[in-house]
């Protein structure tokens, strides 16, 4: 009798512990995913910035759009990484217009139309911040 008390009591201990164990490392791992998601943001944006950089070489004569687009680059590389979707999203989209800008400087450094997406990336940086306020 004494024997099935010992195992009744073993085995509730037991389950406790795994319980208790369970939930002290859930948080752990929700933090663990959270740190990701910002930190896949960071070097998202550090791609942006590398990516104007490689532009500002490309632009190389063109002084008015040097200087843009180093302007650019100053206001995307201190952007603050969010685990925020819409932020992300909106991040994605300055990332694609840069390559866009790439492109057209590739072609054409003189074009306007990259005046007119670098507008737009402006933009873009402006929906970012009210995302960020949200």
């Amino acid at each position: 009798m004494v024997a099935l008390y010992i195992i009744l009591i073993v085995a509730v201990v037991a389950v406790s512990i795994y319980f208790l164990v369970r939930e002290l490392r859930a948080p752990k791992e929700e933090a663990k995913k959270e740190s990701m998601g910002v930190l896949s943001n960071k070097r998202q944006i550090e791609k942006s910035v590398q990516n104007i950089e490689s532009m500002i070489v490309l632009a190389d004569g063109n002084d008015k759009l040097c200087n843009k687009l180093v302007e650019l680059k100053d206001e995307i590389r201190f952007l603050n990484p969010s685990k925020n979707a819409k932020v992300k999203a909106v991040d994605e989209k300055i990332a694609n217009r840069l390559d866009d800008i790439k492109i057209e400087i590739s072609k054409d450094k003189e074009s306007e139309t990259i005046y007119r997406m670098i507008e737009e990336v402006e933009g873009f940086l402006s929906q970012r911040i009210k995302e960020m306020e949200a």
